[in-house]
Order: structure tokens, then C-alpha cells, then sequence
């Protein structure tokens, strides 16, 4: 260490320049916008946000290191009530009949660094959803995200529109 003022003072601001670096997080945060639109043409809105997975913030690692090529634009429906956990891989209990089967969005967008994935289920028949999950495979895959919520019952006819846009890092 050179002892001169001019060494002294290259000491000190390198030490200070050190505890300067600049912090900085990237979080992934979800939001969950349902449109149900009842086959009597009674229209209902609400949102929720949603808990990232494990197994999700892993894939999005792959995703930027090119590892993993698969984009999550899945979205699952389900009558499972278990609150969301960061270790869950999939939806308690998954939705497969009366037009709530996984349903893909072939068109997703992005807009600054908010992802949005939209898709709309068309009802058959009888349903109680109480949980929804994104996922990146058509049957199986990784679950970036999952909430529950209370019961949306649905019926013949109705149409419910899931829009989930993940952000990446601050909202611009």
C-alpha cells in the first residue's frame, strides 16, 4: 500500500467506490385479471397476484441462458383450494373437462418487460374454480406461477378470459 497522500487518497476512494456498487434485483411478480362474461350476458371482473414458483424461477434462469426453449404460455384451471407453496410443481386438482382444459396462448406479447398471456375458456358444463396456474407444456411442464382464489362457479355457456401478465423487475 503506497503511504504518500496521493496513494492514501487512490486508497480511499477505491474503498468507497467498492461499497458503492450498485444493488440491484430482478423480481418476477404476477398479476391475474379474470373477465367472466355469463351466458346471460352478465359480466363480472376481478384480479389477484400470484406466488412464483421454484421450479418456475429456475426455468426462467434456463430461459435466459438459452438452456430452456419453452415459454410458459399455458394457463391451467382448477378446483384445488391449497394455498400456492414455492415448492409446488402443478395445480392440486387440474381442470380437464367442460371446456376448462389447459388452454395455450399462441399470441403472447410483451410490452417494456411485463409478459401478458390471455386466454379464454368456453364452458360445456358445470364448474367450481378456485385455482389457476401458468405453465410452459400443453399436459405437464414447469409452473412459473400459481394462485388460488375464491370459487367461480360457472356454467354452459359461460366464457371466462384469464389475463396474466408477469413483470419482470420495476413496472415502467
Amino acid at each position: 500500500m503506497d503511504k504518500t497522500p496521493l496513494g492514501i487518497f487512490v486508497d480511499v476512494i477505491n474503498s468507497h467506490l467498492r461499497r458503492i456498487r450498485p444493488k440491484q434485483s430482478i423480481p418476477l411478480r404476477g398479476q391475474i385479471d379474470f373477465h367472466l362474461v355469463r351466458a346471460n350476458g352478465a359480466i363480472e371482473d376481478f384480479s389477484i397476484n400470484n406466488l412464483i414458483m421454484d421450479a418456475g424461477e429456475n426455468e426462467v434462469a434456463k430461459l435466459i441462458c438459452g438452456v430452456a426453449a419453452d415459454p410458459f404460455d399455458y394457463v391451467a384451471i382448477g378446483t384445488g383450494d391449497t394455498a400456492p407453496a414455492d415448492s409446488q410443481t402443478e395445480l392440486v386438482a387440474e381442470i380437464a373437462t367442460n371446456g376448462g382444459a389447459r388452454k395455450q396462448d399462441s399470441s403472447t406479447g410483451v410490452a417494456a418487460n411485463v409478459a401478458t398471456i390471455d386466454v379464454t375458456y368456453d364452458f360445456t358444463g358445470e364448474l367450481a374454480i378456485k385455482e389457476v396456474g401458468l405453465f410452459n407444456d400443453a399436459s405437464a411442464g414447469d409452473m412459473l406461477a400459481r394462485q388460488v382464489f375464491a370459487v367461480i362457479n360457472v356454467d354452459d355457456g359461460d366464457h371466462l378470459t384469464v389475463s396474466w401478465s408477469i413483470t419482470a423487475g420495476v413496472a415502467r
